[in-house]
């Protein structure tokens, strides 16, 4: 079976959670082989990151949408060609599509993405958060064009999205929904969200995050049935992350980076513990994040009596890899919520900081809800009093979180039940009608106004500001 999954940003270490999750749980569906072809941003270096003789049903390509288009940024003269551009090959597509030319626009690997997604049984947008309007969309839109000139509607994996609030992004989603055979949602908010752009709400299900299916469930039961706590390790990990929309600017990022100083500070000082940075984006030249350099900011700036007993991992973790590593912290404070995630998943305990709705829903669930801090409004004081809570408190909490992550598992993975009948289906073309508008939608590109605004997944190395968690 040939599955492709598009929208990855596969050098943060969340999104590749992600993937790896959804690779669980489409082999625990699908009978027999299933290879994944991986349609990412940076497809070069994902490979390095994540190389065939240890993933070898992982293929890495370059994302379409990225591929095939140019996208106005900055100013100049080359601006005002691309729309040009764009229109021949769009006409190129369609050839391709209709006729079985290859155009005159498509490099041989570019000829050999499309030819994928023209044999792939199933397409899979990946799950996250990247259909927000803090980010331009555009790129996202014309990947979903081109899938509906191939013929393949794809299954939306577990997202946050939306609101979506302004109508050339409802314009141009609602009859995306619509052709989805199936909406994977992470929490009713964002069910709501898209409850006015779809006209079959009943393919629209809310599931738990889709990493939750990693969760070693083993490990947990015994936690769990055990009577006594776990030995303690004495260290302590926290995972931090730089956030452009912070409340009150530079003033809030000053605000949330003293507070997280002082809760290393209390570690170190009244807790006894040694102290990690460690997060998911971090160790990779090419990735445009690096929580490493925040880390090392925060620590820049403590007593060198408190700094002596921290260490700021800055080092490239694989999911797997990471998850080993949190096993052996007696708690985790997570600001990346695919680090919370992770650390739940082996039976680490997590102290949380949302900078997104999407952690505060996560939070309720395990219920660590009273002791969650929210970067827009985290002040030193508060970090220090839910410190104390959670700390005290911490077999209680563990228990509670660790039984709700036996249900978070459950339902990441009731998506197997989910997709059962289009895998059983997959020799029919469960798209046999997507391509009678995609083309049409798709010439729209050339005299867009969104081609004169500035989108988040820009060239180069600059990447957009997101996290597919």
């Amino acid at each position: 079976m040939k599955i492709a999954v598009e929208n990855t940003v596969c050098l943060n270490t969340g999104d590749a959670a992600i993937l790896l999750a959804i690779r669980h749980i489409l082999k625990t569906v699908a009978q027999g082989d299933v290879d994944f072809f991986v349609f990412d941003s940076q497809p070069e270096v994902a490979a390095r990151l994540y190389p065939k003789q240890e993933y070898p049903d992982l293929e890495f390509h370059k994302l379409l949408s990225e591929s095939l288009f140019k996208y106005k940024y900055g100013r100049g003269l080359k601006n005002l060609v691309k729309p040009i551009y764009n229109r021949l090959v769009l006409q190129a597509l369609r050839r391709f599509d209709h006729k079985g030319a290859l155009g005159t626009f498509f490099s041989r690997n570019d000829r050999r993405g499309l030819d994928i997604y023209k044999d792939a049984d199933l397409v899979i947008t990946t799950g996250g958060t990247y259909l927000v309007e803090n980010y331009n969309l555009e790129r996202r839109l014309n990947q979903f064009r081109i899938d509906a000139i191939l013929g393949k509607d794809p299954v939306f994996f577990t997202q946050s999205l939306g609101p979506f609030n302004k109508s050339y992004n409802r314009q141009e989603l609602a009859p995306i929904f619509d052709r989805s055979p199936l909406i994977l949602l992470r929490d009713e908010r964002s069910r709501n969200h898209i409850l006015g752009l779809v006209k079959d709400p009943g393919k629209c299900h809310v599931v738990a995050d889709a990493v939750f299916a990693l969760a070693d469930t083993d490990r947990i039961g015994k936690r769990l049935a055990s009577a006594q706590p776990p030995e303690t390790t004495g260290r302590v990990a926290i995972s931090v992350r730089h956030w452009n929309y912070v409340s009150d600017g530079e003033g809030g990022m000053r605000r949330y980076l003293d507070s997280i100083r002082e809760i290393a500070t209390i570690l170190v000082r009244d807790h006894a513990k040694e102290v990690t940075f460690v997060s998911t984006c971090q160790g990779v030249p090419e990735y445009a994040h690096d929580d490493s350099k925040t880390a090392r900011a925060i620590v820049a700036e403590l007593a060198p009596e408190i700094a002596k007993h921290i260490t700021v991992d800055a080092s490239f973790h694989t999911p797997d890899q990471l998850m080993a590593l949190v096993k052996g912290f007696d708690f985790v404070v997570a600001t990346r919520m695919h680090m919370m995630i992770m650390s739940l998943c082996v039976g680490t305990p997590v102290l949380p900081i949302a900078y997104e709705f999407k952690t505060k829903e996560v939070a309720s669930r395990i219920g660590v809800a009273d002791v969650l801090l929210d970067i827009d409004t985290v002040t030193p004081q508060e970090a220090s009093e839910k410190l104390g809570r959670f700390a005290g408190n911490l077999d209680l909490y563990r228990r509670t979180s660790l039984q709700a992550v036996l249900e978070e598992h459950a339902s990441a993975m009731s998506a197997v039940e989910l997709l059962a009948p289009l895998i059983a289906d997959r020799s029919a073309d469960i798209a046999s009608s997507v391509g009678k508008g995609g083309d049409q939608r798709l010439a729209r590109l050339a005299k867009d106004k969104h081609e004169d605004e500035t989108d988040a997944v820009v060239e180069g190395k600059r990447q957009k500001d997101r996290e597919q968690v």
